[in-house]
C-alpha cells in the first residue's frame, strides 16, 4: 500500500497540548481524584484575593458508582458573591455514617469559567479508588478565582435530543450555532441532566465539543452521562453550560468541502456504527486535525441524533490522503436498531473541521516495516497480528498500524481501522513492537470478496 494512503483513529489526542498552547495553563488535579480537563483556563488566573470563597457554595451533593466502578460526585456550584467566578478549589471529604472522616479526602478544582453572581453551574469529580467505610461525600469550597475581563458573546443551542441508551446512560446531543457577526471560542461545555422537579441527577464534560465557530457556523455537542441507580427513569431534561469568548482562529489549512470525502457507513456485528471516508492534506506542511461528524434525524436537520469525532494521531504529510473510520458514537453505538430507524427517515450526515484541534507543523514521519504479520477471519471480523520494527535512525515516539479492506472487484474501501503502538518509552532503533488490530466488516460483505492491506507509520521526536 502506498504510504500516502493510510488511516489514523485516536480519541482526544492533543486536547491537553492544544489547550495549554492556546490558553496558557492546564488545570491542576489533586490527590487521587481525577476530573476532566478544563476546556477553558485563563492565560493568567486572577488573584484569589477579591474572591469571597464564603459566598461560593456547593449544594445538592450526591454520589454514585459509574459504569467503570469509579465514584462520581456531583452537585451545584452557587455563586452568591458579587463578582463573577472562573474557578473554585474544593475539598471533597469522605465521611462515615457518623460523619467521621474516612481518610484524607481529595482536593479537586472545578471551572465554572464565568459564573455570574446569583447563577449556578454543575460540579463534578471522578474518584477512581476504593474507600472502605464510606457513607457519603461532603464538598467544601476552599478558594475561588475571579473571572478575567474578556469580550464575550453567545451561541444558540438547537436540535437537542435527550435519551437513555441500552446501557442506562443519558445521551445528550445538540447543535451549537453562532448567530453573531464575530467568530467565537466556546468553552466550558458541561452537560447536566435533571429530574422532573429540576433536581440535578448527573453532570459531566462533553465527549464531542465544538469549540471555534465562525459567524453563521454550527457544530455538534454530545455527552454520554453515567446515571445513578434508578436515574434512567428520572431523567426529564438537560442543560449545557459554557462560556463563549470572541476569538478568531484564523485561516484553516483544510477545506472540508474539497478535502474531505465520505465513502460510506455501516453497522457492524456488534451494533457499532462506522462512518468511513478520507481526508487530504492540501498544504505544504504536516497537518494535525480533527473532524466532527453529526447525524441528524432527517434531511431537515431539525434534531441531532448523535455526534462523534476523529483526531489524527500522527501528522498528515503534504499531499497525503488517508482513509478514516469514525466510530466513537454515543446513542448509535448503544441503542439497538437506532440506525435502522433513522435509515427510513433519510438521515443527514455532516462533517466539519474543528480549528481548536487543527494545526500545521514540521514533523519526521516514515513508514515502518512489518514483521511476521498475520491475518485471520472470524465471522465478520478481520484480525491482524504481528510486529513492527523501528528501522529509523532515531527513536520512535509515536506509531500507528492501519488496515484497509477493499472490494477485489473495484478497489472500493469497505472498512478501515487502526491501532496505536504501545510505547511507554521511546522505542530505540531496531526495536520490535507487537500489534493486534480487529477490523469489523460490514454485514453482508463476504470476507472472501475483499483484499486487505496493512501499513505501519512512525514518528520521531
Amino acid at each position: 500500500m502506498n504510504k500516502n494512503f493510510r488511516t489514523k483513529v485516536a480519541l482526544l489526542h492533543g486536547w491537553l497540548i492544544r489547550t495549554a498552547a492556546i490558553l496558557g495553563l492546564a488545570a491542576g488535579i489533586g490527590g487521587c481524584s481525577l476530573t476532566a480537563p478544563s476546556t477553558q483556563v485563563p492565560s493568567q488566573l486572577a488573584a484569589v484575593v477579591g474572591c469571597d470563597a464564603s459566598k461560593v457554595t456547593i449544594t445538592g451533593v450526591h454520589s454514585f458508582k459509574d459504569s467503570h466502578g469509579a465514584w462520581r460526585v456531583v452537585g451545584m456550584i452557587n455563586n452568591d458573591s458579587s463578582r463573577a467566578v472562573s474557578k473554585v478549589v474544593t475539598g471533597v471529604e469522605t465521611r462515615t455514617k457518623t460523619n467521621q472522616p474516612v481518610d484524607q479526602g481529595e482536593d479537586v478544582s472545578a471551572y465554572p469559567l464565568d459564573l455570574q453572581p446569583g447563577e449556578k453551574a454543575p460540579f463534578t469529580a471522578w474518584i477512581d479508588r476504593e474507600i472502605p467505610g464510606l457513607d457519603h461525600f461532603e464538598v467544601e469550597v476552599d478558594e475561588c478565582v475571579l473571572t478575567e475581563p474578556a469580550e464575550r458573546s453567545q451561541v444558540d443551542v438547537r436540535g437537542g435530543r435527550l435519551a437513555v441508551d441500552d446501557n442506562g446512560a443519558a445521551e445528550v446531543s445538540a447543535e451549537l450555532y453562532n448567530p453573531g457577526s464575530k467568530s467565537v471560542l466556546v468553552n466550558g461545555l458541561m452537560a447536566a441532566v435533571y429530574d422532573g422537579k429540576g433536581a440535578l441527577i448527573a453532570a459531566d464534560y462533553v465527549n464531542v465539543a465544538t469549540r471555534y465557530l465562525a459567524p453563521g457556523e454550527s457544530g455538534p455537542v454530545r455527552a454520554t452521562l453515567d446515571l445513578p441507580p434508578g436515574g434512567a427513569t428520572q431523567v426529564k431534561s438537560y442543560k449545557l453550560f459554557m462560556d463563549v469568548l470572541v476569538a478568531d482562529p484564523g485561516a484553516q489549512p483544510v477545506d472540508v468541502q474539497h478535502d474531505v470525502q465520505v465513502l460510506g457507513h455501516y453497522v457492524d456485528s456488534s451494533g457499532h456504527f462506522h462512518l468511513i471516508g478520507q481526508i487530504t492534506n492540501p498544504g505544504t506542511k504536516d497537518l494535525m486535525t480533527s473532524l466532527q461528524a453529526t447525524v441528524y434525524t432527517d434531511s431537515t436537520k431539525s434534531t441531532v441524533v448523535d455526534a462523534a469525532q476523529y483526531d489524527t494521531w500522527l501528522p498528515l504529510e503534504p499531499g497525503e490522503t488517508l482513509p478514516f473510520d469514525i466510530t466513537n458514537w454515543g446513542a448509535l453505538n448503544h441503542t439497538a436498531g437506532l440506525w435502522d430507524q433513522l435509515a427510513a427517515q433519510d438521515p443527514a450526515i455532516e462533517l466539519r473541521l474543528e480549528p481548536f484541534l487543527t494545526w500545521t507543523e514540521n514533523a519526521t514521519v516514515a513508514m515502518l516495516p512489518l514483521v511476521n504479520d498475520n491475518l485471520s477471519i472470524e465471522g465478520q471480523q478481520a484480525i491482524f497480528t504481528g510486529e513492527v520494527k523501528n528501522d529509523m535512525q532515531g527513536s520512535l515516539v509515536n506509531g500507528l498500524v492501519t488496515a484497509v479492506a477493499r472490494q477485489k472487484s473495484d478497489g472500493e474501501i469497505v472498512a478501515t481501522g487502526s491501532t496505536q503502538l504501545t510505547l511507554d518509552d521511546p522505542a530505540a532503533p531496531g526495536q520490535i513492537l507487537d500489534y493486534d488490530l480487529v477490523l469489523p466488516l460490514p454485514a453482508g460483505v463476504d470476507p472472501s470478496s475483499v483484499e486487505t492491506e496493512v501499513t505501519a507509520m512512525g514518528q520521531q521526536p
